[in-house]
């Protein structure tokens, strides 16, 4: 996301963080739960951790290029039915701006024996304890098509209020993107992404592309991954300082149950 004067809250600071560590303290506790039936009509719960080098969305750093702690907790169905909260610490400008908690909720399933599948739904982006009202939320839509080891998914996602009332108020956003994914030897995949964040209705000249590429492996129970991340064409007007747009590193680890 990113929005203009982003160098104000530190990223541990503020009960953001606090509540956000309740939430990773709830996903670690969270195996027994995990292990629901997948044939029971109740449906099953997950949950994971991940920590990172930075934040990254789209290409901009939303920590200020400092770490990165999420969580994500969810319910899925048989029916492709789905549910669940996703929180992080962010650092992207403005009093208070420390956490980021998104509910979301969507509908996932597959076509036929073709290795096409979808899946569509609602991601509400709110910031607890920000003096500015950044909230917003996006529509989206992924498709993949598979075949052996290779994957091919585009996807589109539309905000109608990109970043809020106090942001760039009325001025919709639309990102699509293209990802292309290939399963390697010893459980490691690699997979490259190519997007563009347009604005219409008063964004004008804001539209900036991204990429990253990017391999992981699994160790275990986790997940490592290093990732490279970059843009093109972004405006000071949209992010304030256009250094957390630039080209770098990733590294995380993930833990799911």
């Amino acid at each position: 996301m990113g929005i203009e004067n982003a160098h104000h809250s530190k990223v541990f600071s503020g009960t953001g963080f606090g509540s956000l560590m309740g939430l990773v303290a709830m996903a670690l506790g969270w195996p027994v739960q995990a292990q629901t039936d997948e044939g029971n009509s109740f449906g099953t719960f997950g949950a994971s951790v991940t920590i990172a080098s930075d934040y990254m969305f789209r290409g901009v750093s939303n920590s200020n290029e400092e770490p990165q702690i999420q969580g994500d907790i969810n319910w899925s169905h048989g029916s492709g039915a789905y549910v669940g909260l996703w929180a992080t610490n962010t650092n992207f400008g403005g009093p208070g701006n420390s956490m980021e908690l998104d509910p979301y909720i969507g509908f996932a399933g597959s076509i036929g024996d073709a290795g096409l599948s979808y899946d569509v739904g609602y991601w509400l982006y709110t910031y607890p304890g920000s003096e500015s009202d950044f909230d917003y939320s996006e529509l989206y839509a992924v498709g993949t098509w598979t075949r052996g080891d290779l994957s091919i998914s585009p996807s589109v996602w539309y905000a109608p209020n990109y970043f809020g009332e106090d942001f760039l108020d009325g001025v919709e956003g639309l990102a699509y993107d293209l990802t292309l994914g290939h399963a390697l030897p010893w459980e490691m995949g690699a997979s490259a992404r190519i997007g563009k964040q347009t604005f219409h209705s008063g964004g004008d000249g804001l539209d900036y592309l991204y990429y990253d590429i990017g391999v992981t492996r699994a160790v275990g129970e986790f997940s490592l991954g290093l990732r490279w991340h970059n843009t093109d064409d972004v405006d000071a007007a949209l992010i304030g300082d256009t250094d957390l747009a630039d080209g770098r590193f990733v590294i995380n680890i993930t833990r799911s149950f």
